[in-house]
């Protein structure tokens, strides 16, 4: 099964999998909901599963909450830590990037159906550099500190007084080694935070 929210990726995607003779395609989806109503019927071997779907992550949200033996192997254009962490941590199969040419994919979902795992050197050794994952709360405080907002603006939005604004990003400084709300911001995008659902 495809999990692609993009049609023209998700329509190249079939085509080129439907010509490899050991390989069936059983469904293309375009979001969770769909993929989730298909599964009973489609009983995928392997899940190719983009990671964002839309603005959020909810290609990970699907393999954290799967009611299905399907094995998963995670799809992204992005390269962000905290995806690997957590694709790792909720139990897929694999990590593949979109800019891997067709034979790595069709290796990769060989692979992963016959019961092993494709993740590269450089993924695992993201995987476990992540850095902690913030708190929801931590979550809206640093995209608004990356919008440019002000603590005074934040505590307003947050409802929350700007003493408190304070605290949380001096626990942040510490915490992530940084030393200003621009590092700060800086290291949330890189993370990928600020894509990332955080769980």
């Amino acid at each position: 099964m495809i999990l692609e929210d993009h049609p023209a990726i998700a329509q190249g995607l079939a085509t080129l999998l439907g010509s490899v003779s050991d390989i069936r395609i059983v469904g293309v989806c375009r979001d969770v909901s769909q993929a989730l109503e298909l599964f009973p019927r489609a009983r995928p071997d392997v899940v190719l599963c983009d990671v964002m779907l839309g603005n959020r992550d909810a290609g990970l949200d699907l393999l954290r909450e799967r009611g299905s033996d399907a094995r998963f192997l995670m799809y992204s254009a992005y390269d962000f830590p905290a995806h690997h962490k957590q694709a790792v941590e909720a139990g897929a199969a694999g990590f593949i990037s979109k800019t891997a040419d067709p034979d790595e994919l069709i290796s990769a979902i060989r692979r992963v159906e016959s019961g092993g795992t494709w993740f590269s050197p450089s993924i695992i050794s993201s995987a476990r550099s992540a850095k902690r994952v913030p708190t929801r709360r931590e979550l809206q405080l640093l995209t608004l500190l990356a919008d440019g907002e002000s603590n005074t603006e934040i505590a307003r939005i947050m409802s929350i007084g700007i003493k408190t604004v304070e605290g949380m990003l001096r626990r942040l400084f510490d915490r992530y080694g940084v030393e200003n709300r621009t590092q700060l911001a800086r290291l949330a995008r890189e993370e990928g935070w600020l894509t990332a659902g955080v769980h």
